[in-house]
């Protein structure tokens, strides 16, 4: 359906960020254009990291009634990267957050340094910040959309290291689906692509 804003409707910052993350999600699997999903998927993760902050106390008490373990809770992109096992830690802790500043601000400006260079990001990279973009909308809204339970099915396929917990048993059944519909590399062109033409006919 074609979104007009040629109307008097107003836009909240969750919606806008829903509307981002969606978009990086399909370019994501359309496997078209991932330097556009990485710079959406992070401003959409950046606006919904920026209302935590201002709700934190708010959504700290609905999660430790959730959760009932102040330890385990996770209000924020950066906790979430922390919260990665031990093993990944090495793998996406301090050098990913580095690596995920620069590339965020080589997509946003050209102010001081107009003829810059940067080296590109990785498909995994790419995921991973979707994945926490994920994490962080759903922790505000409560719910995901079509889109979004679909990379999270497919991530939990691709990096089944990523997942804090046991899923409920719809997503189980989703992840089953994702998983017998791959062969090979989750990572592979054909793959992903056949999951867009799956989201395609949900929406």
């Amino acid at each position: 359906m074609p979104i007009s804003f040629l109307n008097n409707v107003m836009i909240t910052k969750t919606e806008a960020a829903e509307r981002q993350l969606n978009t990086a999600i399909r370019l994501f699997f359309e496997n078209r254009d991932h330097l556009s999903s990485y710079a959406l998927a992070a401003a959409s993760r950046e606006v919904t990291d920026r209302v935590i902050q201002i709700r934190h106390s708010e959504l700290y008490q609905r999660e430790l009634a959730r959760v009932g373990d102040p330890l385990k809770i996770r209000l924020s992109y950066w906790e979430q990267i922390n919260n990665l096992n031990d093993k990944n830690k090495d793998r996406y802790g301090p050098e990913f957050v580095n690596l995920h500043n620069k590339w965020k601000n080589f997509f946003k400006h050209a102010k001081t340094d107009p003829d810059e260079e940067i080296e590109p990001f990785t498909t995994k990279h790419l995921a991973l910040v979707i994945i926490t973009a994920i994490w962080n909308y759903g922790l505000l809204t409560e719910h995901w959309t079509t889109e979004m339970n679909i990379f999270f099915a497919w991530s939990a396929v691709a990096e089944p290291q990523w997942l804090k917990s046991a899923p409920g048993d719809v997503m189980t059944k989703a992840i089953a689906e994702i998983r017998s519909g791959i062969s090979g590399d989750p990572y592979d062109r054909n793959n992903l692509e056949n999951i867009y033409t799956a989201i395609r006919l949900q929406s």
